[in-house]
């Protein structure tokens, strides 16, 4: 990484952190992050039990967030609680809250000293929005509990699993969404992991009960300025493909009845319409190190994707 991309956090004391989320697609990142510290035990829950040739640094324990006493269990010992679940795309949204809720019970019991939390920018201003209300609710439970807390609030990824933004520049296109002018923030998980890993090591209680957003240092980006970026990074010519706002107007209501996760995600575009959707990097710059250059994030996105540089 270029010196504008991370800088170390302060000096950390030993810890045990326990890995909420470990699976998943920003999970799995997070571990591989954190078991690369010194001074700390990684512990990584799972519904099934770890595969064979998992690496024998880390400490798994079987936890549903469904199962309170398996939450339990799972931090026993623990001085951190890292959670990047985000059971909606896969099951229901009130699965999702529910297990937050479990979580943190089950962190005030074990009287964690830092939980770590992943959010969403500007949650409180979207209610609409289905998911992002979720992270609201599990806040405002975490204030309750008396945990102290690290919220960390990422923009829109601009990478998935399914990287359909990655697909389509090598097809030569960029799919942007609703017009080419409104700006948001984003972020690549490459770099939002170390964020909560950062976030989780950090030896000094100042971090406690901050909210942090995360974003680039050049600041948010509308999908004209994002697929300029991608082109030249890649130095692909890309034809712009744009579903209009009125398309998200149109079809949300009918979504609806018969997804939950489409409407959830129409209302999400809807609400990046609103132009709020956007980091203030200070505190980021100030607890987690230099925010990145949009450039650099996006380079470093081409290039995990063998994308043409």
């Amino acid at each position: 990484m270029t010196n504008d991309e991370n800088t170390k956090p302060t000096a950390h004391i030993g810890k045990k952190i326990l890995v909420v989320g470990a699976t998943g697609f920003l999970g799995s990142k997070i571990v591989q992050n954190l078991v690369l510290e010194k001074n700390t035990v990684v512990r990584a829950m799972s519904r099934r039990c770890a595969s064979a040739g998992t690496n024998t640094a880390l400490e798994w324990v079987k936890g549903d967030m469904m199962d309170p006493t398996s939450l339990d269990a799972a931090l026993k010992n623990v001085d951190v609680v890292i959670s990047s679940a985000n059971g909606y795309m896969k099951e229901t949204l009130e699965a999702d809250i529910l297990g937050n809720k479990n979580l943190i019970e089950a962190a005030a019991r074990a009287k964690i000293k830092r939980f770590v939390f992943l959010s969403i920018v500007n949650c409180e201003e979207a209610s609409s929005v289905p998911h992002f209300h979720a992270k609201k609710v599990a806040e405002d439970l975490i204030k309750a509990s008396g945990v102290p807390y690290v919220f960390v609030r990422a923009p829109a990824f601009l990478d998935q699993s399914s990287d359909y933004i990655a697909n389509g520049v090598k097809s030569g296109r960029f799919y942007a969404v609703g017009d080419m002018t409104t700006k948001w923030s984003y972020v690549i998980t490459d770099d939002l992991a170390p964020c909560l890993v950062k976030a989780a090591i950090y030896s000094g209680e100042d971090i406690n009960n901050n909210t942090i957003d995360i974003g680039w240092s050049d600041g948010p980006k509308s999908q004209k300025e994002l697929a300029e970026i991608v082109s030249a990074v890649t130095n692909t010519k890309l034809s712009m493909w744009v579903v209009p706002w009125i398309v998200f107007h149109l079809f949300k209501y009918p979504t609806k009845l018969f997804s939950e996760l489409g409407y959830d995600l129409i209302q999400m575009f809807l609400f990046f319409k609103k132009g709020s959707f956007v980091s203030d990097i200070t505190k980021q710059e100030r607890f987690l190190g230099s925010a990145p250059t949009s450039k650099g994030a996006i380079t470093r996105w081409a290039e995990s994707n063998k994308l043409k540089l």
